[in-house]
């Protein structure tokens, strides 16, 4: 992509955001890399400061055919975060313990948190995030939900999805959306919603169907 059309184009993200765009050379060096051994120079890099900020990036990411590379704290060792798309790093506006309920024992946070960071606070409440990483000083949760992370202790306390009750999120069409455990009507009734999301219940339901796919997740 030409310089000028790239200027361009990250011109109108600068002004669709409240955060931070940048594509100069020194930016796309930086996240260039993370703790793998693989280098791909990114076309630019952003912080969102909002959820309409995360929105409006993946509108302009599909609108103008470009690849999104979440990023958290960049600690992959199989080079996840770098390629040669928008980098959006969370880890800088979104990285908050919004509520801890000491009761029902369960946090709710932002994505950007860093789980040494969770423990600290969980702990004045007798409660602690069992999957723990290497790099549980930096990385963030994010990123352990990305991984399916676990855990030296795995066995006792399991690995993100299993600590994991709900989510939202985006999907690439720019449309929000929750994730909770599902029995089979709430499956099915995902499945039949006009959206990106009802999409992809009906091919998980389509796929189950199939008696060779059943095998192998049976194997």
């Amino acid at each position: 992509m030409e310089k000028i059309e790239l200027d361009n184009k990250f011109d109108k993200l600068t002004k669709a955001i409240e955060g931070e765009v940048h594509h100069d050379h020194f930016w796309q060096i930086l996240y260039s890399t993370d703790a793998s051994d693989y280098r791909e120079v990114p076309l630019g890099v952003v912080y969102p400061k909002s959820i309409n900020d995360i929105k409006s990036i993946i509108d302009f990411a599909r609108i103008e055919n470009i690849p999104i590379i979440p990023r958290g704290g960049g600690t992959s060792l199989a080079g996840q975060v770098v390629g040669n798309g928008l980098v959006v790093d969370i880890s800088r506006n979104f990285n908050n313990i919004l509520e801890v309920n000491q009761q029902e024992h369960w946090a709710r946070v932002e994505p950007g948190v860093i789980p040494d960071v969770l423990n600290q606070q969980l702990k004045q409440h007798n409660l602690f995030w069992g999957p723990e990483t290497s790099t549980s000083n930096r990385n963030t949760l994010a990123g352990m939900l990305g991984n399916n992370s676990c855990g030296s202790h795995f066995p006792l306390y399991g690995n993100t999805r299993t600590n994991i009750i709900e989510v939202n999120g985006f999907l690439s069409d720019g449309s929000q959306i929750h994730t909770s455990p599902l029995n089979n009507d709430g499956v099915l009734n995902k499945s039949l919603l006009n959206s990106a999301e009802g999409k992809i219940y009906s091919l998980l339901i389509n796929k189950l169907k199939n008696p060779d796919f059943q095998n192998e997740i049976y194997q």
